[in-house]
């Protein structure tokens, strides 16, 4: 199939060098390493994982990466990690057979974490260069402990293990290995100044302190073997104070060239400031000056990562040399067939990552991680679409992200679908979030959805409000309720005060230009108040949140609660933890500390902006029972929860009519 024309270099291929041997890679498109949660560290492949890499394979990936699979124990007493099973051994030969088949090159990541991670599950001590404790996570620190200090002995021990882990994944059937030496893993604290205080042959100078990464990386070659590539990950800029800047990146990137034995170099960033894992305040493709730096300093090429979501970016990443090739992590997550797409010349119909970092939230609570945009991911093998044994008149009623998937998804397996929304515009609440600041790429939601309805013929009428006496008059076979949800604003009697939800000043149903002091009031814990608070802030509003919780957003990302946090305090909101709102006498608003009860009389207060608990809005499901004989509630109308919630909802629903 010939390219399009639009992505030339994107769709060139590449003869990778590996070791004294090429490998063939047919587009520049990488899938980067990422932790799944889809198996166990101590575990051989499930097939869950398999199935996951096998669908990216087929929607036209060059080459996946692993997640990092670590050489030897985490801790002291941890137990032997996966690529020391046999059984693995054996499954991988059978998976990475599976995607080579499809044109995919398939190479696995080795990492030792050493002083980050927890020691809990097993107990004993974690390893180090030295026994300093973790600066990543600092805001807050779920996890963190001193770690060993490692001795020679512990040193050659763990070079030793990267050797022998190399050798397995050559019998493996891997095509290569990516060393993990970003994120403030055991590698990158050897070349840290920030983590590294070792005064003998490994600390202190740069060569020093390069010394460790210089001896794993011939390790793995021995292990290896010579027809094999070797890449190493590096971050161009830690993003933490005393940590490896931009420039000693590039100094770095040169001294792991001149080893002559790598074949490739992988740029990320972070762990800090947001960067490893970049939410949506990040716009897309602004870390690419990282590699840049990098690739103007090396021969090697270069493999640019961090929130890559359109093709049109990497092609112009290639095309200015920026890059050699471009890892497209969660793009693909949330569209794995985005390279098939884009070669097609189908752009319009690729389904772009968010960064709404629902994925990497998952991750960090330890469980497997999901898209918000792609239901399927990760269910690829029990969420097939497949054709309706018999054709139903299919009647949805919402327009917002549940409706949309439940009639994408309907009309793909042969249903007559139509979708009613009562707005002017399909997305819902989608709409909403993409109105604050820095989250404009909710508008995804309205833009992939509008052209899906468009492509597979769904009828869509907007400004309609159904009712049971439209049901009647239509007769559908099947009806889908997905009216989503109301936020109340509750009321504080005495009070002069106007009061708000935080969707009424993101729609702009209501103005808020004129207000002078806004109080928030975060009642559900996620970002809609901090967004609140970021767009009132933009109107010149004096804002206050207030929260009962330890801190505002108490259930956001990480990351995304970093930046959130970053944008209202340079703006000078104040956030008020573990305070709510006692009584409101005229615009004075009496606040009280939910521990201590203290109370603070806040006065001239002109608005309260609840972000409070949202409630179904169910009732036409509710009188249309007896309708029709397949009826099914969805999304927030079900009950409200996230966004991917609802597009689960709709997903599941879809395949059961």
């Amino acid at each position: 199939m010939v390219a399009s024309s639009e992505f030339t270099n994107l769709f060139s291929p590449l003869a990778l060098s590996a070791g004294e041997s090429e490998l063939q890679l047919r587009n520049r498109i990488v899938v980067p390493g990422h932790n799944s949660v889809f198996m166990t560290m101590t575990g051989p492949p499930t097939d869950r994982i398999h199935q996951y890499w096998l669908t990216k394979a087929r929607g036209g990936a060059a080459m996946i990466i692993t997640h990092l699979h670590d050489v030897a124990p985490r801790s002291t007493e941890a137990d032997s990690p996966t690529i020391h099973i046999d059984e693995s051994i054996e499954r991988y030969q059978k998976i990475s057979n599976s995607i080579r088949a499809e044109g995919t090159k398939f190479l696995i990541q080795l990492n030792h974490v050493g002083g980050e991670g927890s020691s809990r599950l097993n107990g004993g001590a974690l390893l180090a260069p030295s026994a300093i404790r973790p600066t990543r996570n600092q805001l807050l620190p779920t996890a963190g402990e001193t770690p060993h200090e490692m001795d020679l002995e512990s040193i050659e021990r763990i070079v030793a293990a990267f050797k022998v882990a190399a050798s397995r994944a050559s019998q493996a059937g891997f095509d290569g290995v990516e060393i993990q030496a970003e994120v403030s893993f055991l590698i990158a604290q050897f070349m840290s100044p920030q983590r590294n205080l070792r005064t003998d042959q490994y600390g202190g100078s740069f060569k020093n302190r390069m010394r460790f990464a210089k001896e794993v990386i011939s390790a793995v070659r021995q292990g290896l073997g010579n027809d094999k590539v070797i890449g190493i990950r590096i971050s161009g800029d830690e993003f933490l104070k005393g940590g490896i800047d931009q420039d000693e990146a590039v100094l770095i990137a040169k001294e792991l060239e001149s080893t002559g034995i790598l074949d490739l170099i992988h740029v990320g960033a972070g762990p800090g400031g947001s960067a490893h894992i970049p939410p949506t305040y990040h716009r897309a493709g602004s870390f690419a000056y990282l590699s840049e730096g990098i690739r103007r300093a090396v021969a090697l090429p270069v493999l640019s990562s961090q929130r890559i979501n359109d093709p049109s970016i990497a092609e112009h990443m290639l095309r200015e040399g920026i890059s050699d090739l471009v890892a497209m992590n969660r793009a693909i997550m949330a569209d794995p067939e985005m390279p098939l797409k884009a070669m097609q010349g189908r752009v319009d119909e690729i389904r772009h990552c968010i960064a709404c970092n629902e994925c990497i939230s998952r991750n960090q609570a330890g469980i497997p991680i999901a898209c918000t945009m792609n239901a399927e991911m990760g269910r690829e093998a029990n969420m097939l679409v497949t054709p309706a044994r018999v054709t139903k008149d299919v009647m949805i009623v919402g327009g917002g992200p549940a409706g949309l998937e439940c009639a994408r998804v309907a009309a793909l397996r042969g249903h007559n679908v139509t979708l009613f929304e009562k707005n002017s515009k399909l997305g819902g609440q989608a709409l909403i979030a993409a109105k604050a600041p820095g989250r404009e790429d909710f508008d995804e939601v309205y833009r992939y959805f509008s052209r899906q309805m468009e492509l597979l013929g769904v009828k869509v009428k907007t400004n309609f409000k159904v009712t049971t006496d439209t049901i009647t008059a239509i007769g559908p076979n099947v009806i889908v309720i997905a009216t989503g949800s109301v936020s109340p604003t509750g009321g504080h009697p005495g009070g002069t005060v106007e009061i708000a939800t935080v969707r009424q000043v993101l729609s702009g149903e209501i103005d808020c230009s004129n207000f002078n002091k806004v109080l928030i009031v975060d009642e559900d814990h996620s970002i809609k108040a901090l967004s609140a608070a970021d767009f009132l802030s933009n109107l010149d509003c004096d804002v206050e949140l207030l929260t009962g919780a330890l801190y505002a957003g108490a259930q956001t990302e990480f990351g995304t609660l970093q930046m959130v946090y970053e944008r209202v305090l340079k703006k000078s909101v104040i956030i008020r933890p573990l305070t709510a709102i006692s009584m409101v006498d005229g615009r004075t608003v009496v606040a009280i500390n939910v521990l201590s009860e203290e109370e603070t009389p806040i006065p001239d207060v002109d608005l309260i902006v609840t972000a409070g608990l949202s409630v179904a809005e169910d009732s036409l499901y509710h009188t249309s029972k007896g309708l029709v004989n397949e009826i099914y509630l969805i999304g927030d109308a079900l009950a409200p929860r996230k966004m991917i919630d609802a597009i689960l909802d709709g997903a599941r629903t879809a395949r059961q009519i």
